[in-house]
């Protein structure tokens, strides 16, 4: 059940406000499922786009050199899932089982990247209440009392190829050492024909973006001059600022940005939006 649902009450326009509605998921095949349901359950017809594939790096000597000198590391921070995933294959790869005294603190930029670090086994210290890179670094400074207090130690930061440099920037800035290396890499999904025409033909209510790379990759699967009139066309809602961005970049300003950069808030968000529809 999503939270701020109930499905008993009679009136389905408030239980169900995406009725009749057609919503284009554009996301990696993480979310797809949790994003397609929750549309379902709102009463929306769900159709999934899937723009992102992500696959391991081929080079992993840095990410596995950084895996045996962990002692020198204060902190291991992942912002993403895939993050947690692709590190503790490796680290599980080269068979190194981690005393728990001896590991550095984890940070992790969300619930859904925690829970993925704890169903790893390990232990989760820090999660920033924002759940972007300039949360994470408010995050880090109250936790320290000031980002000089950790300053020299150095940070392991496993992550996309493709991922900003605010992160490591600002640490870099108080003197912090960062360790930032790729262990994934998100890549252009292939299209699927039949959802290219149907998108071509008809235009759906709402698209819904998890990332910049996945509205970047749904424009360029579409061709820049369909992609770009579907997003102007259609409402938009996205997971967090970050995305939110890159869509006003190709002159979109997006309808729905949830609170909290979550699937469940996301979703409420939707909920939230065509509730007041009726």
């Amino acid at each position: 059940m999503l939270p701020g649902i109930d499905f008993d009450m009679p009136d389905i326009s408030f239980s169900q406000p995406l009725a009749h509605r057609t919503v284009v998921v554009a996301c990696s095949a993480k979310k797809m499922d949790a994003l397609v349901g929750g549309i379902q359950a709102l009463g929306g017809r769900a159709i999934s786009f899937p723009v992102i594939e992500v696959r391991e790096i081929e080079d992993n000597k840095p990410l596995d050199l950084a895996i045996a000198s962990l002692r020198e590391y204060a902190w291991i921070i992942f912002t993403s899932a895939y993050a947690v995933r692709f590190f503790f294959n490796r680290l599980n790869l080269a068979g190194i089982n981690l005393v728990s005294d001896r590991i550095p603190k984890i940070c992790a930029i969300g619930p859904a990247t925690a829970r993925e670090v704890q169903q790893a086994g390990y232990k989760v210290e820090l999660i920033p209440d924002k759940f972007v890179a300039e949360g994470l670094i408010e995050a880090l400074e109250k936790y320290h009392g000031g980002l000089k207090a950790i300053a020299g130690s150095r940070i392991l930061l496993p992550r996309a190829k493709e991922a900003r440099e605010v992160l490591p920037e600002a640490l870099a800035a108080a003197g912090i050492f960062v360790d930032a290396i790729p262990c994934y890499e998100t890549i252009c999904a292939g299209p699927v024909p039949e959802i290219l025409h149907n998108l071509r033909s008809s235009k759906p209510d709402m698209i819904v973006f998890t990332s910049s790379s996945a509205i970047r990759n749904f424009v360029e699967i579409l061709g820049k001059e369909d992609g770009i009139r579907l997003l102007l066309e259609s409402a938009v809602a996205v997971l967090g600022p970050v995305t939110g961005s890159t869509a006003e970049s190709l002159g979109k300003r997006v309808e729905v940005m949830p609170r909290e950069n979550t699937t469940a808030s996301l979703l409420e968000a939707i909920r939230e939006y065509y509730a007041k529809c009726h």
